[in-house]
């Protein structure tokens, strides 16, 4: 018994003393001490490699420039975009953009905007985005439909200046100086439009260009469907360049897209819309009757009692007659009703969420109206003259007095483009006035008057 208990407490002061080395050591480490019998770890590396698909553009190396995948990514991004821009041959037209770009912006003090229908493009493709992030396969699926949108095509620049800074011809000369030094040239007489010298076309359009303007007031804007926009810099300019590149790869070679590459940047990209509400503008106090004159500001401000905002689509669309004879019923009738079909289709999204898309029923019913009553006013301006003075020129001449801030001319150039639709509406502003003038009287008058000439063509197309 004796023997027993010895050995155990032999082996007890052994445990004490290996407790107190423990508790020692412990003690040791928590104070900063070096870890004892503790194995160092392995940190993981990553190397880029551009020319792999996106989600592969970094892997682990042991002796990688970069410590985490996440650094790795944000650095190599930029030089993966590049070596895609080199592949699909445009990176060349990129260039001169981007130069230019950043110049006006570090050194006129330019606020640079992505605008046109690639932005209505890129705004569905979020909305994709951001219903199917997580889920690749409804991803891919309602992507394949977005695609029948046709939605993206050539991308256009626009850059406003600040704080009222009026671009004068001095002002023109010194852009166009700034941009021949990166190889761009001047495309328009009227306003300032960029492009390089022998453009890339894709669907016999420039793939890109450039304008520069004054502001951005609602008399120059059509609807909030039309013109969406997204603020540009230096860093972000990469993404408009690579979804450029991916679309064109894609309609002029086939190339699959890379939806790796598309998510990130539909995540990264910020969309900008004017205040609206269903479809149109909502101007609150801002309206902007551009260069109507104050009768027609007058005749526009009547329809405010249908809606306190339609006065300004109106004004707006009568402005320059084409957007409401042909852009309109024409393209964006046609774009907003296939977008809200779409939404409706693939993302199970109700189009009445959407403020900025419009109830074309209601917009063409209001349309037909504002032409039949613009046609009625024409129709009362020149009775009442004629009555007083008994002089059909001078009661022609205050119609002329009352629309000569609107000019048919784009009418008149363009009229195989204008359709049946765009025909009676110039049938419901015109006929009356024609009628009580009578088409024979019309044609034996002789007069310089804007409206007689344009009177004159209507009749000799036979739209009358």
């Amino acid at each position: 018994m004796d023997e027993y208990y010895e050995k155990y407490l032999k082996y007890k002061k052994k445990y004490e003393i290996l407790k107190y080395k423990i508790h020692h050591d412990n003690k040791i480490n928590l104070l900063g001490g070096a870890k004892i019998n503790k194995p160092i770890p392995i940190k993981t590396k990553f190397e880029c490699y551009p020319e792999n698909k996106f989600a592969d553009i970094c892997k682990e190396k042991p002796n990688g420039k970069y410590k985490s995948k996440e650094g790795c990514v944000n650095d190599c991004e930029t030089k993966y975009i590049n070596n895609e821009l080199t592949k699909i041959k445009i990176k060349q037209e990129t260039i001169p953009f981007y130069l230019f770009i950043k110049d006006i912006i570090d050194n006129e003090n330019l606020n640079v905007y992505l605008k046109g229908g690639n932005v209505l493009g890129l705004k569905v493709l979020k909305m994709i985005y951001e219903k199917y992030k997580n889920d690749d396969k409804k991803f891919k699926k309602a992507f394949e439909k977005f695609l029948t949108l046709e939605l993206v095509k050539d991308w256009d620049f626009s850059a406003y200046t600040q704080n009222d800074k009026q671009i004068t011809e001095e002002y023109r000369e010194q852009l166009d100086k700034i941009a021949r030094k990166y190889k761009l040239y001047p495309r328009a007489k009227t306003f300032v439009l960029y492009q390089t010298k022998v453009p890339m076309l894709l669907e016999d359009k420039p793939l890109f260009e450039i304008s520069v303007v004054d502001s951005d007031g609602f008399s120059k804007l059509e609807i909030p469907l039309t013109t969406m926009k997204i603020p540009i810099n230096q860093f972000n300019l990469k993404y408009v360049f690579m979804f450029c590149a991916s679309f064109y790869a894609y309609k002029e070679k086939g190339v699959p897209f890379d939806f790796d590459i598309l998510k990130r940047m539909l995540e990264k990209i910020d969309i900008i819309i004017h205040p609206h509400k269903k479809g149109l503008y909502d101007v609150i106090n801002n309206f902007d009757g551009g260069k109507l004159n104050d009768s027609m500001i007058s005749f526009v401000n009547e329809f405010k009692t249908i809606d306190k905002n339609l006065p300004q689509f109106l004004a707006t669309h009568i402005e320059d007659p084409f957007r409401i004879l042909y852009r309109l019923i024409e393209k964006n009738i046609k774009k907003n009703d296939k977008i809200k079909d779409f939404l409706k289709d693939e993302l199970g999204i109700n189009s009445k969420s959407q403020e900025w898309l419009f109830d074309s029923k209601w917009i063409n019913s209001n349309v037909k109206l504002f032409c039949e009553k613009l046609g009625n006013k024409f129709l009362a301006i020149y009775k009442k003259s004629f009555e007083v003075d008994k002089d059909q020129l001078k009661a022609i001449g205050k119609v002329d007095e009352f629309i000569s801030c609107i000019s048919f001319n784009r009418i008149r150039t363009d009229w195989d483009m204008m359709t049946s639709n765009g025909k009676e509406l110039l049938k419901l502003i015109f006929e009356k006035l024609i009628k009580e003038i009578s088409k024979e009287k019309l044609s034996g008058i002789k007069s310089d008057s804007k409206l007689i000439q344009f009177m004159k063509f209507l009749v000799d197309s036979g739209l009358f």
